[in-house]
């Protein structure tokens, strides 16, 4: 037999080998991975899905989907494949407040439930490589041994490179059933209303605002007779509070503060302006007649102001340091928004709660003459970014049941004649006018006209903590 002959049938003999004993079994470990069903587990009285994912490097975090976001798990994982938490509704809070304080079996209901979702995956592992092995050797007509044997080969390999990659991930599993708690997932504690805040006497309200400098109306006229509270956090005469209360003929409480965060302003105080100002939650909880609760929360903890600014002075702000630092931000809020939120759905007598999305300040295609330069592949940056951030306040407000308000400020963005955005020039840059305080509040109303969204509190009333 001539010698190109002999090398070209060990040329083809080796490539189908290396099919066999690698392209097929990662292909099909890959194809399982994606087809696989996730794993179902109910735990403390919540509905989660378990699966997992692929990875490029040979250890890391496992995920948490919660709100639509990708959040890193403390636990880490050797091997290419990590497990993944999906969190898609909350549901049963009194259910869930009990097992946040007296947890029980959280760790080893999920190491049961991925050690399940394993088991499934391995076995679609396997059987995906003998059918990518009987259907590529089939098309190269060999002969039905070789097909039995090609298939027999693939389907071990695959089996064994799989049991392999689970097995590495197996450390991170076992250190899975010492979670007490969601909380430890992601190495941080869950907040607390500051216990030793200072109530207001209680008062009645049948609508009460909580939040940042959006709801607090900063920039614009102060209130007519404000307290030094009132002065400290520049809280308006036209809030969207204000609005609401004018067009209701109702009395509407507004415990915004400019500056406020989550952690410092709704459960613990906040410091600004020389004042300390207490928690907006105790104080919500002390008040009776609360019909509605609005929030706008969020933009302190994203830095949003400041980033739309740098990035309108600055060359570009689609750079890779400034998404790394937004998706970090991110996933640090999406934790802090879920104990608002299980706070807010524990209040007495069940109110209903709006949450208000950020407005769109920047048009598409923008023509601000005098001002930093804005273009619109800055403006596509950042309303991507905005987009994705009002996606979190979407999806966590729909998980309680709760209401999610985009306000539009459509054709009065920044630099149109009539802007429902403050310039640069104004008192607080790139906040909502006078008029665009009237849009939010008219977003609000607009919700309020339809019926709420329903709520699944289990068989008792939640309480607060």
């Amino acid at each position: 037999m001539p010698l190109h002959i002999r090398l070209s049938r060990l040329a083809t003999v080796l490539a189908v080998g290396l099919c066999l004993a690698v392209v097929i079994p990662l292909a099909s470990i890959e194809i399982s991975l994606l087809v696989s069903p996730a794993q179902n587990v109910d735990a403390a009285g919540q509905s989660l899905a378990l699966s997992a994912g692929p990875s490029a490097s040979t250890s890391g975090s496992g995920t948490l989907e919660l709100f639509g976001q990708s959040i890193p798990t403390t636990q880490q994982f050797s091997g290419p494949i990590r497990p993944r938490l999906l969190w898609a509704e909350v549901t049963h809070y009194d259910q869930l407040l009990l097992a946040l304080k007296q947890p029980q079996h959280l760790g080893q209901d999920l190491r049961n439930g991925w050690s399940a979702y394993f088991t499934r995956e391995l076995v679609i592992a396997v059987i995906a490589a003998a059918l990518l092995a009987a259907l590529g050797l089939g098309l190269l007509r060999r002969r039905w041994q070789l097909i039995v044997a090609g298939i027999a080969i693939a389907a071990v390999v695959a089996g064994g490179i799989d049991a392999v990659a689970i097995s590495s991930a197996a450390q991170g599993l076992q250190d899975l059933s010492q979670v007490k708690t969601l909380d430890q997932l992601v190495g941080r504690a869950p907040l607390a209303v500051d216990p030793t805040a200072r109530r207001a006497l209680s008062a009645n309200a049948s609508t009460v605002v909580i939040g940042d400098s959006t709801a607090a109306g900063a920039g614009n006229p102060a209130l007519a007779k404000a307290t030094a509270e009132d002065t400290a956090c520049r809280r308006s005469r036209d809030s969207y509070a204000a609005d609401i209360a004018a067009v209701n003929n109702s009395t509407v409480v507004n415990l915004a503060c400019t500056n406020a965060s989550i952690e410092a302003g709704l459960f613990g105080p906040e410091a600004i302006n020389e004042a300390v100002v207490p928690s907006q939650l105790a104080r919500l909880a002390a008040m009776r007649g609360v019909k509605t609760v609005i929030v706008s929360i969020g933009a302190n903890e994203m830095h949003w102001t400041q980033v739309m600014e740098l990035c309108l002075i600055a060359p570009q702000c689609d750079d890779s340091v400034s998404a790394a630092w937004f998706s970090q931000a991110l996933d640090s809020f999406t934790i802090d928004y879920y104990d608002l939120l299980q706070r807010l759905a524990a209040l007495p007598g069940l109110p209903r709660v709006i949450v208000n999305e950020y407005y769109d300040p920047l048009p598409v295609n923008p023509v601000c003459p005098g001002q930093p330069v804005i273009t619109s592949a800055k403006s596509a940056v950042l309303l991507g970014r905005l987009t994705t951030f009002n996606t979190v306040l979407a999806d966590g407000a729909a998980s309680f049941g709760f209401d999610a308000v985009a306000p539009s400020f459509a054709g009065h963005e920044l630099c149109t004649a009539q802007p429902f955005v403050q310039g640069f020039d104004d008192a607080a840059p790139l906040h909502p006018t006078a008029a665009g305080e009237i849009a939010i509040a008219l977003a609000d109303e607009q919700a309020l006209l339809n019926p709420p969204p329903s709520r699944s509190t289990g068989a008792a009333t939640p309480r607060p903590s």
